[in-house]
């Protein structure tokens, strides 16, 4: 027969892993909400940068490598292969400085 202390000791240890699903669904909602914000920014500087690289494509490249990028974005302009390139090249630097900052802060056990 269960006796009452134990139904609380059982009600004890439900509420504290229900405190930790909590804990970790607030995380996680943490977490997709600063990605979806550096998804913003990302693409907010990729204008800037996509405009800058293809002023200078367009001003100082000369017509072998400019045929050479119209062939390769297949006709698309030039703009939008610009913005590719910065919006990859944010991103990987993005991770790169994260990766440091998470091998520089490593905590010693």
């Amino acid at each position: 027969m269960i006796n009452s202390a134990a139904i609380a000791k059982d009600k004890a240890a439900l509420a504290a892993e229900e405190g930790k699903l909590k804990k970790l669904l607030a995380s996680i909602k943490k977490l997709f909400a600063k990605e979806f914000l550096w998804v913003l920014v990302v693409l907010l500087l990729g204008i800037p940068l996509a405009l800058i690289l293809t002023y200078l494509v367009n001003a100082y490249a000369n017509e072998n490598i400019m045929h050479m990028i119209t062939k390769l974005l297949e006709g698309k302009p030039v703009f939008i292969g610009a913005y590719a390139v910065s919006l990859a090249g944010i991103y990987f630097t993005r991770s790169v400085v994260g990766a440091i900052n998470l091998m520089a802060n490593k905590p010693t056990s």
